[in-house]
């Protein structure tokens, strides 16, 4: 009895907290499932008046609400059934790759097409090892790259297709650079604690290969005349904006030079060489043609493999442009190979390492465009 009533106390505050929409959905070839990172999707498919489907509860449509109470089985899919059938679309897609309900929709409706558009790095896909095509099923995985693609697969039945970065494709590039400047991007978030791999690291634990990056960075910096610039997570309208200020100035002192400004696209592309340990941004930049470095110490330092350059593709502890190893001797190297190399060089040696493995570059996402076209037909009015 107390678990019955503690799930209803559950819903009636998801019910009261969220925002109420009063009429139906409109019927539209494109819904986007999870308002989250829409923005980015509204830009390829506005054209086709698309509906969205929140389920963060920041929306709550109280007619499919109401439609779905008395369906049978899970009431999270009994709700996203109703308003797939009222919205009645050609293609459900959705930025957020890592939700296990999406995964679920073409089991139920295997008329209407769906796919996702990989969003970020994954450490991990789904958890538990279970057979191919056993957690779901989508017709399309568009993702960074084959070698996630290929870990996707194991889980999920679809089609892989490599388009990179969603983001990245649709930032044009900038090619002014200024000499001499060295962009480290920036991870940092307010946490006491993460988790890696099932354990449990502090604040500190979890940022060690930063601190060990930065201070072999500035070392480097003052010997051979460069200059260090963060590229932070937060802008300076967001209050941890101090905090992330606070924590790069007790690694680098108080002098330590910031890009405020702008796009984090647009402040690798003029930095002359990009450095970080493991973010989206930083494979970005490889994508880009910027010269980057990847010290993806947190491999080791956490024991977590998933952590390591490139994963899940099989690659060498230490390249030339990556290691995965703290050890002062291979990011002296690194840092004069990438300096020393012109842009030729530069990009015949992503090619030598295929990166495009691991992200590819799709200027203006015309991959995904094509795809749109494909399953939805022609623009409106174009």
């Amino acid at each position: 009895m107390f678990q019955l009533l503690s799930k209803f106390w559950q819903y009636i505050k998801y019910f009261t907290n969220a925002k109420k929409i009063w009429r139906w959905p409109l019927q539209s070839g494109v819904l986007i499932f999870d308002a989250c990172g829409q923005e980015i999707l509204l830009e390829y498919v506005r054209p086709w008046n698309p509906e969205v489907l929140h389920v963060r509860n920041e929306f709550i449509n109280v007619p499919v609400l109401l439609s779905s109470i008395f369906r049978d089985g899970k009431k999270s899919y009994a709700y996203i059934d109703c308003f797939i059938e009222k919205v009645r679309p050609k293609l459900v897609i959705t930025f957020i790759d890592n939700n296990p309900d999406f995964y679920a929709i073409s089991l139920r409706h295997p008329s209407v097409k769906t796919m996702f558009i990989q969003n970020g790095l994954r450490a991990r896909i789904l958890e538990g090892e279970k057979p191919a095509g056993t957690h779901g099923k989508v017709d399309y995985m568009m993702v960074f790259g084959s070698n996630i693609g290929n870990e996707y697969s194991k889980y999920i039945r679809g089609i892989s297709v490599s388009m990179g970065s969603l983001k990245n494709n649709h930032h044009p590039k900038n090619n002014n650079k200024a000499l001499g400047t060295i962009a480290f991007i920036s991870q940092y978030r307010d946490i006491e604690s993460i988790i890696v791999g099932g354990k449990v690291f502090t604040h500190k634990q979890y940022f060690q290969a930063d601190k060990i990056v930065l201070e072999n960075l500035e070392r480097y910096a003052d010997k051979n005349g460069r200059r260090i610039i963060i590229i932070p997570v937060y802008g300076v309208e967001n209050p941890l904006w101090i905090k992330e200020k606070l924590f790069y100035s007790d690694l680098l002192g108080p002098d330590v030079s910031y890009r405020e400004c702008c796009s984090g696209y647009y402040n690798t592309d003029i930095a002359e060489v990009v450095v970080g340990v493991a973010s989206t941004l930083l494979y970005e930049s490889i994508a880009r043609g910027n010269k980057t470095a990847i010290f993806s110490l947190r491999g080791q330092l956490l024991d977590a493999k998933d952590h390591s350059y490139g994963w899940p593709g099989e690659y060498v502890d230490d390249g030339p442009f990556w290691t995965n190893h703290p050890n002062p001797e291979n990011f002296k190297r690194i840092m004069d190979h990438l300096f020393e190399i012109n842009d030729e060089q530069w990009h015949a040696e992503l090619a030598e390492h295929s990166f495009d493995k691991v992200m590819t570059y799709d200027s203006s996402n015309g991959i995904l465009k094509s795809i749109l076209t494909k399953e939805l037909g022609s623009m409106p009015n174009s």
